[in-house]
């Protein structure tokens, strides 16, 4: 397999979204992780700005997740919202100098890293990737997750935090990808984050928060369960009276 993204230098570290494909590309197997967008993503809306945390937290907790206890079920829109949020400030605080350092050192060819990212997927990881759109005011970064390469078409389908619920996909041969209003030319795949250690205790973290904040919101009924003991109400309540010998 052959795949280069070739680009002229950029500021910020990305590469112009070009792609050079061979022969071969065309007939190699597509790559792809069984992430569903309708229970594996955010439910809630991108117009904060949470772009980052929305693609990097549904990447871990799929990667992490009980099989039947997927993300939409697991959190509910406030949980998502606040995770959101303290994932993106901690990104902001950082991980842009890490994630700059890197596209920078790899902008004039990915064709490596590409390798490894399809690789990835062809192994059931969804991959972050980065976008940017350099305009008048200064450039500006998309973060989306990828689940699944379709070299025939030179697609790649992703989970776009700005549509929820909805398959989206970057067309590599294209050169450019539009959500809402703006169009990305440039492209990166930060490896870096696949395996950072900050990133991920970050994650688990929110998340183990989340969790004891809603378990200590669940009334327990304490006084009801020591009203009685009688069998009647020990099953009422649904608590064992231990073995009988």
């Amino acid at each position: 397999m052959e795949l280069v993204l070739r680009g002229r230098p950029r500021s910020s570290g990305l590469s112009v979204l070009v792609v050079v494909v061979s022969l071969v590309l065309v007939c190699a197997n597509s790559a792809s992780a069984d992430f569903n967008i309708a229970e594996d993503s955010f439910c809630i809306s991108n117009a904060p700005g949470y772009c980052f945390a929305m693609a990097a937290f549904s990447r871990w907790y799929y990667l992490n997740r009980p099989e039947d206890l997927p993300l939409r079920k697991a959190l509910d829109k406030k949980g998502q919202t606040q995770i959101a949020r303290q994932l993106q400030e901690f990104y902001a605080r950082n991980l842009i100098k890490l994630q700059a350092d890197y596209c920078s050192a790899n902008q004039s060819d990915q064709s490596e890293s590409f390798k490894r990212f399809a690789t990835a997927l062809t192994m059931g990881e969804p991959r972050i990737v980065l976008l940017m759109n350099r305009g008048k005011s200064g450039p500006v970064l998309h973060a989306v997750l990828a689940y699944a390469w379709v070299p025939e078409l030179r697609l790649l389908r992703i989970y776009d935090p700005n549509y929820n619920g909805t398959e989206r996909s970057i067309d590599l041969e294209r050169g450019q990808y539009t959500s809402l209003d703006i169009t990305y030319h440039a492209i990166c795949f930060p490896e870096v984050f696949n395996n950072n250690a900050g990133l991920a205790r970050k994650m688990e973290g929110l998340y183990h928060s989340y969790l004891e904040k809603r378990m200590a919101s669940v009334p327990i009924p304490w006084r009801r369960a020591a009203s009685t003991a009688s069998d009647r109400r020990s099953k009422a309540e649904g608590y064992s009276r231990g073995p009988t010998r």
